[in-house]
């Protein structure tokens, strides 16, 4: 029922502000409330342009309005800003939006090509825009150049004693592609112990 899955979409859109902007773990000064304000904003820009984004192109492609595919675009931005929504700017946020409308439109037209079943798009969504979000967290830090990085360190960049790390933007690109690795591991190992057997 497509009115259920656009109200399921807004459900978890909702939900998703207090996911992300909860991320602050308080907003007890102004530093808080400020990143949660901008982290809000983040989430917003990334879900409404991935959805747009992938309305277009599947009106480009099918010559009809997916509003089934955009709701998964909504959550596929959604999924690509999750990472990196506390450390870049809304125009970073917007531009990763539109990414990753591409990166599922991509994926999602590939699984159908090579006749993988799944028929939510949960990879689509979940693992290929999980992993272009956890680049992303790199990639747009609003950190000085490819020198320094924020991070989870929010308005702050990475160092101690008021002093920012000089190489902590590599280090942290290694540690995300690091990252991406270690969990599309163990989403397979995991996957083939428990699929497996069933077969």
């Amino acid at each position: 029922s497509l009115p259920l899955i656009v109200l399921g979409t807004f459900i978890l859109w909702f939900g998703w502000y207090g996911f992300n902007c909860g991320s602050t773990l308080g907003m007890a000064d102004k530093a808080t409330g400020t990143m949660a304000a901008q982290v809000a904003m983040n989430t917003t820009l990334s879900a409404a342009t991935c959805g747009l984004t992938v309305l277009i192109l599947r009106f480009a492609v099918l010559q009809r309005y997916d509003i089934g595919g955009m709701c998964n675009g909504i959550l596929a931005g959604l999924v690509s800003i999750t990472a990196p929504c506390g450390n870049v700017e809304c125009g970073s946020a917007l531009f990763i939006g539109i990414f990753g409308g591409f990166i599922y439109q991509g994926t999602s037209s590939l699984l159908q090509k090579l006749q993988i079943d799944d028929p939510i798009d949960a990879f689509a969504v979940h693992g290929a825009c999980g992993a272009w979000g956890v680049l992303a967290a790199v990639l747009f830090d609003w950190g000085t150049g490819m020198d320094y990085f924020n991070g989870w360190s929010g308005w702050s960049c990475v160092g101690g004693a008021g002093a920012c790390v000089s190489g902590a933007w590599g280090e942290a690109l290694v540690a995300n592609i690091l990252e991406i690795v270690a969990i599309a591991a163990w989403t397979a190992f995991f996957s083939v112990l428990v699929f497996v057997p069933l077969r």
